[in-house]
C-alpha cells in the first residue's frame, strides 16, 4: 500500500529546485499527490502514464501537432496525472493559452519550468522526497503491524486492541464483534462532550453515509468503508464504518469518530491493516469458545449417559475444572434456540443454526455472570443445557425463582425463537441427571403438545410426562408423591378429606351432587374441597386433561402407600 504515499504538488513547489517554477493553470489541483516522475518525449505517452505521475516535457513530441497539443491536458487529466510541468522556448515558445484554459477546467496543475532548469535535477529532488516519505511510511506501517501482531501473539484482549487503535487514530473507536457478541468502546479521551454523545454519534443510522473504496495502484481495491460528517450539540466530527470481513464472512465492524478533523489517508491505511488483526482475534475467540464447549459437552454427556456412577468424587473433581460444583442443587433447562427465519439451503440453514446456538450460549453465560448465578452451561445434542443453582430460594420458592429467571433469560434471547424444557430441582449428580431427564422430556413432549416458543415445565406435563417419558417405578412414585403428597399432608394435619373427596368425585364421573350424597356432606363443601385441591396441586379437577393427571397420581399413590 505504500505506493500511494507521495508528495503534493504544492509541497514540490516549495523545494529549492522548483523555486523559479510558475503555476500557470489548474491552481485548484495543487493538493494532488505525486507518487512518480515521468518524462514525455514520445507522442504516445498516454500509454505510459500512471495515476499520480508528475510529467515533465519540452513539447518536442507534439511540437508540430496542434490537435495533440489541444487534447493533451484533458487526456492526461483523465488518466489521473498529478501535474504537468512544461518547459517552453526550446520547441514551443510559450505555454499555449488553450492548455492553460484546459488545465483550469480540469483542475490539473500546469507548471512552467525555467529554460535553464535540468530535468534530472527536478526528478532527483522529487523522487528523493517520495522515497524518503515511502520509507517513513513503511517504517510506521511495519510498526503498526508489529504492535498488533504482538498483541495477538501475547493474547491481548479486544479492549487492548481497541485502545491501541484509538491511540493510533487519535479518535473514539467502537469495535463490534457480532460473532462472539463482544463490544468495546475506546479512546473517550479524544471525544468532545459526553460519552453518551460519542455513543449516539457512533450508532447513528447509515442512510447518509457515503460508501468509498480505498484503492492501491498495484493491489487494486483493498477496503470498502462508509464515511459521514456528523454533528450534534454543536460538535462536528467525521465518522467512518469499516466492516470486519474475512472471505465472504462478516464478523462485525469498526467505527471511528474524529472530532474537528478528518481521517487522513494514512489513518485509512492503518485501519485497513488493523481490521485484519481484529478479525483474527474474533476468529480466535470463537475457536477457543468452540473447543471449550466441546470438552464441556463431552464431559457432561459422559456424566448424564452413565447409568451407574461408582466414583462420584472423580466426576465432581473434573467438574471443578470447568468451574462447576456438582454437589449443589440445580434446575436443568434445555433450550432449543433457532433463527426466526429458516434458509432454503439446508447447509446454510445448519450453519446459521449453529451460529445462533453459539451466540445464545455467549448471551446466556453473560446473563448468568451479570446476575451472579452459579450455573452449568454447554452445548448439547438436545439443544443448550443450562443448570441453574437456585441460590437464595427457600424451600418451596424454587418454582417462582425459576419462573423469574426464565422470564429474564427470554428477554436476553428475544431475537430468536426459543423453546425451553424445565426440570425440577435436583441435588448432586443424581439430582442433576434426574432434572436433565425431566427437562428433556419436557422439551421433546412439550413442543408436540404446546407447540414451539413455550416455557414447558416438567410438572405441567402431568400424565403425559409419566406415560410418554416411560417412567420407571421410582419416577412413578415421585410423580404420585409430588401431586398427592401435599393433599395427604393437608388431610393429616388439618383433619381434611381432600383425598377421599377427589376419589369419590372421580368415581361419580364428576357429579358434585352425587359426591356430596356419598360423603354425607353439603354440596358447597364439595365445591370448596375441589377448589382447595386445585390450589394445593395446581391441577383443576374440572379440566378433563388435568383430571386425568390427578386420577393417575391418586391411583399410584394408593399403590405405593399401601
Amino acid at each position: 500500500m505504500f505506493h500511494e504515499v507521495g508528495i503534493t504538488v504544492e509541497e514540490i513547489l516549495s523545494l529549492a529546485e522548483f523555486k523559479n517554477v510558475k503555476v500557470v493553470g489548474g491552481r485548484q489541483g495543487l493538493g494532488r499527490v505525486v507518487t512518480n516522475v515521468n518524462v514525455m518525449e514520445v507522442p504516445d505517452i498516454l500509454d505510459w502514464i500512471r495515476e499520480g505521475d508528475l510529467l515533465l516535457t519540452t513539447g518536442y513530441a507534439i511540437r508540430d501537432d496542434l490537435k495533440a497539443q489541444r487534447e493533451l491536458v484533458p487526456k492526461l487529466a483523465a488518466k489521473g496525472l498529478a501535474a504537468l510541468a512544461f518547459k517552453p522556448k526550446r520547441y514551443i515558445d510559450t505555454v499555449p493559452s488553450y492548455m492553460v484554459e484546459a488545465a483550469n477546467s480540469c483542475g490539473l496543475p500546469l507548471l512552467e519550468l525555467p529554460y535553464e532548469v535540468s530535468f534530472s535535477d527536478l526528478m532527483s529532488a522529487v523522487l528523493a522526497q517520495i522515497v524518503n516519505r515511502q520509507a517513513r511510511f513503511l517504517r510506521r506501517s511495519m510498526g503498526v503491524h508489529r504492535q498488533f501482531a504482538n498483541l495477538i501473539l501475547e493474547g491481548g484482549s479486544l479492549k487492548q486492541m481497541g485502545n491501541a487503535l484509538a491511540k493510533l487514530l487519535k479518535a473514539v473507536v467502537l469495535v463490534e464483534d457480532t460473532l462472539n457478541l463482544r463490544r468495546e468502546l475506546a479512546g473517550l479521551n479524544w471525544a468532545k462532550g459526553t460519552e453518551t454523545l460519542a455513543l449516539a454519534l457512533l450508532e447513528r443510522p447509515t442512510e447518509l453515509s457515503v460508501t468509498e473504496t480505498l484503492r492501491d495502484k498495484i493491489e487494486g481495491p483493498v477496503m470498502t468503508f462508509q464515511r459521514e460528517r456528523v454533528e450534534a450539540e454543536g460538535y462536528q466530527a467525521e465518522l467512518i464504518r469499516i466492516p470486519l470481513v474475512v472471505g465472504n464472512e462478516h464478523y462485525g465492524c469498526i467505527k471511528a469518530l474524529k472530532f474537528d478533523d478528518s481521517f487522513s489517508f494514512l489513518d485509512l491505511l492503518n485501519l485497513e491493516r488493523v481490521c485484519f488483526f481484529i478479525a483474527l482475534d474474533v476468529i480466535r475467540c470463537h475457536g477457543i469458545a468452540q473447543v471449550e464447549q466441546k470438552y464441556k459437552t463431552e464431559f457432561l454427556d459422559q456424566l448424564l449417559m452413565s447409568e451407574n456412577i461408582s466414583d462420584e468424587a472423580t466426576f465432581i473433581a473434573r467438574g471443578r475444572t470447568f468451574g462447576w460444583d456438582l454437589t449443589l442443587e440445580y434446575i436443568v433447562l434445555l433450550l432449543n434456540v433457532l433463527p426466526v427465519k429458516k434458509m432454503k439451503d439446508l447447509t446454510q440453514n445448519e450453519r446459521i443454526s449453529q451460529l445462533v446456538k453459539s451466540q445464545a450460549i455467549t448471551l446466556i453465560d453473560d446473563f448468568c455472570r451479570r446476575n451472579s448465578l452459579k450455573h452449568i452451561l454447554t452445548s448439547h445434542s438436545s439443544g443448550i443445557l443450562l443448570g441453574l443453582h437456585p441460590q437464595g430460594a427457600g424451600q418451596g420458592e424454587s418454582i417462582s425463582w425459576t419462573q423469574e429467571m426464565v422470564k429474564k433469560l427470554r428477554q436476553n434471547l428475544s431475537r430468536w425463537s426459543v423453546t425451553i424444557g424445565i426440570g425440577r430441582p435436583g441435588k448432586g449428580i443424581a439430582g442433576l441427571k434426574r432434572s436433565y431427564y425431566e427437562a428433556r422430556i419436557a422439551l421433546e413432549l412439550g413442543q408436540i403438545i404446546f407447540g414451539p416458543g413455550q416455557d414447558i415445565y416438567y410438572d405441567n406435563l402431568g400424565i403425559y410426562g409419566l406415560l410418554l417419558g416411560q417412567a420407571g417405578p421410582e419416577e412413578q412414585k415421585r410423580f404420585a408423591l409430588r401431586i398427592m403428597g401435599p393433599l395427604y399432608e393437608y388431610d393429616t394435619f388439618k383433619g381434611g378429606e381432600l383425598l377421599k373427596t377427589l376419589e369419590v368425585y372421580i368415581q361419580t364421573n364428576c357429579n358434585i351432587k352425587r359426591t356430596a350424597e356419598l360423603l354425607f356432606t353439603h354440596y358447597n363443601t364439595v365445591l370448596y374441597r375441589l377448589t382447595k385441591i386445585k390450589q394445593i396441586t395446581g391441577f383443576d379437577p374440572d379440566d378433563p386433561e388435568q383430571r386425568l393427571t390427578l386420577q393417575a397420581a391418586l391411583r399410584l399413590f394408593k399403590i405405593f402407600n399401601k
